[in-house]
């Protein structure tokens, strides 16, 4: 073969392959993967053990109770609820979606720290506003209304679900449990995220805007962010 034809062939295929790496990375840009939820330790429940029923699988849609009950426990956190969700139902617990509530005692002393840190206070300050979180949304959900939206998402290796709660804060009016967690200034932002049922709101608009009320708290120095030296 000529050397002229070689050269021709090569200059060909180079442009072949750099045509075939453009458009891999044009594909590429065009289909980013799906957000990843923001790794956090659960709050635990003393005396929690492993799911065991194995016909407990999330389901493909939210299951809404309008009519729950908060069942009082010194377990409770003020992200992680003992709830009776229906006369039907037994009780269960769950785990909010979204945000991470202050600790209200040691049983996790790493976390308490990682919060320490995130808030800019010493650990017992979590621990103090972690207790005041608990009596916050203890008094809330016994005066008001709320919902639980679940697909029995379990938490792993607990028997726990995940779930948003609504809470109606007055007549027409209702608010996630989440959104006044860190508005009080009691809860950062982070965990498994979940779409909305009945919500307009994209995962990624809803986790912003809970942002928003996080920068609002800390400006405002409620709860925990009070005592902040950041």
């Amino acid at each position: 073969m000529p050397f002229r034809d070689t050269l021709l062939n090569l200059a060909i295929t180079f442009v072949l392959v750099l045509i075939i790496v453009l458009v891999a990375v044009l594909l590429k840009q065009n289909h980013p993967p799906p957000a990843q939820a923001l790794p956090v330790a659960v709050a635990h429940v003393p005396g929690g053990q492993a799911q065991t029923d194995p016909t407990r699988a999330p389901l493909p849609e939210f299951r809404i109770f309008p009519k729950a009950r908060l069942i009082e426990s010194r377990a409770n956190e003020a992200d992680t609820l003992r709830i009776k969700v229906s006369d039907t139902e037994d009780e269960h617990i769950f785990v909010l979606y979204y945000v991470d509530a202050l600790d209200a005692s040691l049983t996790h002393p790493q976390r308490v720290q990682d919060q320490a840190r995130y808030f800019g206070v010493s650990s017992q300050r979590v621990i103090e506003e972690g207790q005041r979180a608990v009596h916050y949304v203890t008094q809330l959900l016994k005066d008001h209304t709320f919902t639980v939206m679940t697909r029995w998402e379990e938490v792993p290796g607990l028997s726990r679900y995940y779930a948003l709660i609504i809470v109606e804060i007055s007549p027409g009016k209702q608010v996630y449990l989440a959104d006044l967690l860190v508005q009080q200034g009691y809860a950062r932002v982070a965990g498994v995220t979940s779409s909305l049922p009945g919500d307009a709101r994209s995962i990624n608009d809803y986790a912003l805007e809970l942002q928003g009320l996080r920068r609002q708290a800390q400006q405002g120095k409620a709860g925990i962010w009070a005592a902040s030296k950041l």
